[in-house]
């Protein structure tokens, strides 16, 4: 057996064992906040978890080439949607092929995980169906582009300014020197450029 051959398998199998740890205290977040009698402290613990699960499946994207975040998102979709199951909403994925460097990737699962999530828990208040939409495309001058849209009944930006999943995106935004804007009355679309 080849050197290469070695080290790619020792490689594919520290990245398994990272995925199951992440998984595991995913799993272990979501048990704990069963046991929460403060519903603020759960709703912190099942975030907490959610982002946990979330950087544990980027474990599973890995390449030589980078983190292959388009299948990334493909895997994770399907995902968000369940975690809200009681919304009526569908998630639909459009993306580009796009490999990501290890770090970009983490910050990148976390803005997208923060956007689908904030648009699945209030953009659908009154339980009607609709459609979310996450696309992943290429700008013409080289940068991408990750949005979030949704049909939902928007909300005023100006109002939402200080909460906590909005600062926690701006804050990302800087760490991939992307530009973050969010539209919205009556949908909401939330989209940052950024550049690998």
């Amino acid at each position: 057996m080849s050197d290469d051959t070695t080290e790619a398998r020792a490689a594919s199998e520290i990245r398994h064992r990272m995925a199951n740890t992440f998984q595991l205290m995913s799993a272990l977040g979501r048990m704990r906040s069963q046991r929460a009698g403060d519903a603020e402290a759960r709703r912190q613990l099942l975030w907490m978890a959610d982002a946990i699960g979330s950087l544990g499946a980027l474990e599973r994207h890995r390449t030589p080439e980078g983190v292959d975040f388009t299948a990334y998102l493909a895997e994770m979709a399907p995902v968000w949607r369940r975690r809200h199951a009681t919304r009526q909403a569908e998630v639909r994925l459009s993306a580009i092929p796009v490999f990501a460097p290890d770090t970009a990737a983490s910050t990148l699962a976390l803005v997208a995980q923060e956007l689908v999530g904030n648009a699945l828990a209030h953009g659908y208040l009154d339980d009607r169906p609709g459609m979310v939409e996450i696309s992943l495309t290429q700008e013409a001058d080289g940068r991408y582009a990750l949005s979030v849209a949704d049909d939902g009944q928007g909300f005023d930006p100006e109002s939402a300014r200080e909460r906590f999943g909005l600062w926690f995106v701006r804050s990302l935004a800087a760490q991939v020197r992307g530009e973050f804007t969010l539209t919205s009355r009556p949908s909401c679309t939330a989209r940052l450029v950024f550049t690998l």
